[in-house]
């Protein structure tokens, strides 16, 4: 194949340009200011999860804490019912000694209702706070996503930029190139991950192995035209004045 020296040189251009989309490709895909969102957005995720539970458990204990009520106040008639019974004389001995019997049973079961309902509203004080500790956190965390989001569009956005104008840059530099060079290199790109690469005193840039002589001397004895691969690495080898 043959090729003006000036035309051949445009491929490293273009392979440069091609490297160069390539990395901005790899890191926009592993972007920084994405994996701190991400990681932001996963704290946040855990945050709704914690605080949702909490917020279950208030209910729980919302139920618990009416029921023990509601048993304390049955037991509190009770005991004033049957207070006001005994006080109000009139009753036998057997039932006398019954009232008391169960104004005892009536108080015991109220000191047990009233310590198990001060433990609850303890916990429920405390569930409570974890509620509002989440709530918290998570609008600290809304606003840290707000900013990183920010940070993260605009890196995108000077990605993009990056990107559309070295595109351009490249359709520039392989405007007029010959089809069935454009061809050699696409070829040489896609089996070697670069189309071309300079010669350089006999090495191959983009494999970095010295060629031996046999085949140096042929290279630089070659007509100037003439479109030469690297025989190590199959990319084409454009010759320069240190070749």
């Amino acid at each position: 194949m043959k090729a003006d020296p000036t035309v051949q040189r445009r491929l490293v251009d273009i392979a440069e340009l091609d490297l160069r989309l390539g990395s901005l490709a790899h890191r926009r895909r592993s972007l920084p200011e994405q994996g701190v969102l991400d990681t932001l957005e996963a704290e946040r995720r855990a945050a709704v999860e914690s605080a949702a539970r909490a917020r279950i458990h208030v209910e729980d204990l919302d139920r618990a804490i009416a029921k023990l009520s509601s048993d304390l106040d049955a037991v509190r008639r009770r005991r004033a019912n049957d207070a006001e019974l005994l006080a109000g004389g009139g009753l036998s001995d057997r039932q006398s000694t019954e009232l008391e019997y169960e104004l005892g049973s009536l108080h015991r079961r109220e000191e047990n209702l009233v310590a198990e309902l001060s433990e609850l509203t303890e916990r429920h004080e405390a569930v409570v706070a974890d509620v509002r500790h989440s709530g918290a956190i998570i609008t600290d965390l809304d606003a840290r996503l707000g900013m990183a989001t920010t940070v993260r569009d605009t890196a995108l956005a000077e990605l993009e930029d990056s990107v559309t104008a070295t595109t351009a840059e490249r359709a520039r530099q392989a405007e007029d190139l010959p089809p069935d060079l454009l061809d050699l290199y696409s070829r040489s790109a896609a089996e070697a991950g670069v189309g071309a690469a300079i010669l350089n005193g006999g090495r191959c840039s983009a494999c970095a192995m010295d060629l031996d002589r046999t085949t140096v001397s042929a290279f630089r004895t070659a007509p100037a035209d003439d479109v030469l691969t690297c025989p190590e690495c199959g990319v084409i080898v454009v010759r320069t004045d240190n070749s």
